[in-house]
C-alpha cells in the first residue's frame, strides 16, 4: 500500500469537495440511472423487433466495447487535454445524441450502430474521469465519497425503472428514447459544479506570477536609479561588456548587480506594491525564489532544450506505459477478483427483469422488482462505504461477505416462481451485489497510490469491459439454448464464489506485506 500527499491548497475532505460530491450524484443518478433501467429497454426492444435474447445483448456488448477503449483513451490521452468538466459535459451531450438518434432505429442493427457506439463513448467520457475527481478531492473519507457516487446508480435505479415503464406506456419505444435523451441533458447542470482542483493550484500560481512581476518591475527601477546615480561606473561597465551579450553573461551582470545593492533593493521593496500580498507567506518565500534563481533559469534553459528535443518517440510511449502495474500482484490479483465479482451486478440488471417476464411477471410489477433492486442495492453501497471506513473491518472482509450472500441466493433461482419469491431474491441480491463496486476505488487507491490511479484505472476499465462484454452474449446464449434463465444465474453465482476464494488469497497477501512492513519498521528502530 502507497501514501499520497496532498497539495494543501485544495479543499480535500471539505468544502467545495462536498458540493462536487453532490453533483456527481446527481450524474450518476440520471445517467447510470437509465442504464439501470436498460431491463425494461431490453422488453422493449424484444417487443418491437422480435429478436433473440443474444442478439439484443449485443447492444450492450458493443456499448461494453466502445465504452473500455474510450474509456483508456479518456483517461490516458483525453484528460490531459481536456479538465474534468469539459470532459463530463462532452460525455453527456454524446450520451443525450445517442438516445436520440436510436428513436429512429429500424432494426437491432441500427441500435448497435447509435446507442452502442454514441451511448458507449459518451459514458466513457463523463464516468471515469469522476472517479479521478473524487480521488484527487477525497482522502480519509474517500471510502464513503467514492460508496454515495457509485450509491448513486442505485439511486437512479429506483427512481427512473418507474418514470420510463410510464414513459413507454404513454409514448411508445421511439417517443420513450426522445424523453431519454431529455431527461439525460437535465445532468449537465449538475456536471457545471465539477470544479476542476487546477482551479485552486493555478488560482495562487497566478498570484505568485503577478508578485514575481512586481518584484521584477522594483529590481528594474533600482538598477536603473543605480545607473543614474553611478554614471560614471555605468559607463566603465558598458565597455567592459559587448553591446551584443550572451544570455549567461546578461544573467551574471544582473545578479552581480542584485548582490551589490542587496540593502538598497529590499528598501525599495518595502515601499513598493508588494506589500499588498505580504499576508501570504507562501507568495512571498515563491517570490524571492524565483528572484534568486533567476539566472540559473537562464544558463540552463539552452541545455533543458537540447535534452527534450534528443528524446525519442519510443521513449515517450514507454514512459506512458506503467510497467510497475504489471508486476503489482496485489493490483493483478484485484483485477481478477473485480472482473468475476461484477458479473452478477452488472448482468442482473438487464436479465432479472426479463427472467421475470418469462415466469409471467407483468410490465407494471417488473418495474416494481427493478426499482427495489436498485433501492436495496442503493442501502447497500452506502452502508459498504460506511463500513470501509471504520477500523474493525476490512474492504476486503466486506467484499467477502457480500460475494457469499451473492453466490448462494443465485444458486436457488428455479424457488423463485411468483412475484413476491422473486421480490425476497432481488431485496437480498441487491443489498450485497453492489458491494463490491462500491469499494473498488479505495481498494485501487491504497494498492497503487494516486499517481498511479489513472493509469491503473485506465486498465481497469479495459479488462473489466472486455470481460463483461464477453460474459454478457454468452450467458445470453445460454437463456437461448436451455430456454431458461437457471443455468444463466448458476453461472453468474458461480462467478462470485470464485470471488470469494480470489478474495481470501488477496487478504492473506495483504496481511503478510503488512507483516513484513512492521517488521521493517521495528528493526530500523
Amino acid at each position: 500500500m502507497t501514501k499520497d500527499t496532498r497539495d494543501a491548497r485544495i479543499p480535500v475532505d471539505k468544502g467545495w469537495a462536498w458540493i462536487v460530491l453532490a453533483g456527481s450524484l446527481v450524474i450518476a443518478s440520471i445517467n447510470t440511472g437509465t442504464e439501470k433501467s436498460y431491463g425494461i429497454f431490453f422488453i422493449e426492444f424484444l417487443r418491437m423487433f422480435k429478436g433473440t435474447v443474444f442478439m439484443t445483448v449485443m447492444i450492450n456488448t458493443v456499448l461494453n466495447v466502445v465504452y473500455c477503449f474510450t474509456a483508456t483513451a479518456v483517461l490516458m490521452i483525453g484528460l490531459k487535454r481536456l479538465s474534468v468538466r469539459t470532459s463530463v459535459f462532452l460525455g453527456i451531450t454524446l450520451c443525450a445524441l445517442g438516445y436520440g438518434i436510436s428513436s429512429l432505429a429500424t432494426g437491432l442493427e441500427f441500435l448497435i450502430a447509435s446507442q452502442s457506439i454514441l451511448v458507449g463513448i459518451g459514458i466513457a467520457f463523463h464516468n471515469p474521469p469522476i472517479y479521478i475527481l473524487l480521488g484527487e478531492y477525497f482522502d480519509k473519507k474517500k471510502g464513503l465519497a467514492n460508496a454515495v457516487f457509485i450509491s448513486g446508480n442505485a439511486l437512479g435505479g429506483i427512481i427512473m425503472p418507474p418514470i420510463y415503464r410510464y414513459v413507454f406506456d404513454e409514448y411508445g419505444l421511439r417517443g420513450g428514447l426522445i424523453i431519454t435523451a431529455g431527461i439525460t441533458f437535465n445532468s449537465l447542470v449538475a456536471a457545471a459544479l465539477l470544479r476542476p482542483t487546477e482551479f485552486y493550484t493555478k488560482h495562487d500560481a497566478k498570484n505568485s506570477s503577478n508578485l514575481s512581476e512586481d518584484v521584477d518591475k522594483d529590481v528594474s527601477v533600482m538598477n536603473s536609479n543605480t545607473c543614474e546615480s553611478n554614471s560614471s561606473d555605468c559607463q566603465d561597465q558598458d565597455t567592459l561588456y559587448p553591446l551584443i551579450s550572451t544570455k549567461a553573461e546578461q544573467a551574471t551582470l544582473h545578479h552581480n548587480i542584485l548582490t551589490d545593492d542587496t540593502s538598497d533593493a529590499f528598501d525599495r521593496i518595502s515601499h513598493s506594491s508588494v506589500v499588498r500580498y505580504l499576508s501570504n507567506g507562501d507568495l512571498v518565500s515563491a517570490s524571492f525564489t524565483s528572484l534568486t534563481g533567476k539566472t540559473e533559469q537562464h544558463i540552463a534553459a539552452p541545455d533543458e532544450e537540447n535534452s527534450v528535443s534528443s528524446e525519442g518517440c519510443l521513449v515517450k510511449c514507454r514512459n506512458k506505459i506503467d510497467c510497475y502495474l504489471m508486476t503489482n500482484i496485489l493490483y493483478l490479483l484485484f483485477l481478477a477478483i473485480y472482473c468475476f465479482g461484477n458479473v452478477a451486478a452488472m448482468c442482473a440488471h438487464i436479465y432479472v427483469p426479463t427472467y421475470a417476464k418469462d415466469i409471467g411477471v407483468d410490465d407494471q410489477r417488473i418495474a416494481i422488482i427493478v426499482s427495489i433492486t436498485c433501492m436495496a442495492d442503493f442501502v447497500g453501497r452506502i452502508v459498504a462505504g460506511f463500513l470501509a471506513d471504520q477500523s474493525w473491518i476490512s474492504p476486503q472482509q466486506i467484499c467477502i461477505l457480500a460475494q457469499v450472500v451473492v453466490g448462494v441466493v443465485l444458486q436457488f433461482t428455479e424457488y423463485y416462481t411468483s412475484f413476491w419469491r422473486l421480490l425476497v431474491f432481488v431485496v437480498i441480491f441487491g443489498s450485497t451485489s453492489g458491494m463490491t463496486v462500491a469499494l473498488f476505488p479505495p481498494i485501487l487507491i491504497e494498492i497503487v497510490g494516486k499517481k498511479r490511479y489513472r493509469s491503473a484505472m485506465a486498465l481497469f476499465i479495459v479488462c473489466m469491459c472486455l470481460f463483461e462484454g464477453t460474459a454478457l452474449p454468452i450467458l445470453g446464449y445460454f437463456r437461448d439454448v436451455t430456454h431458461t434463465f437457471h443455468f444463466t444465474f448458476h453461472v453468474m453465482g458461480g462467478s462470485s464464489l470464485l470471488t470469494v476464494v480470489l478474495l481470501i488469497i488477496f487478504e492473506v497477501i495483504t496481511r503478510k506485506q503488512a507483516r513484513k512492513r512492521k517488521e521493517c519498521e521495528t528493526d530500523k528502530d
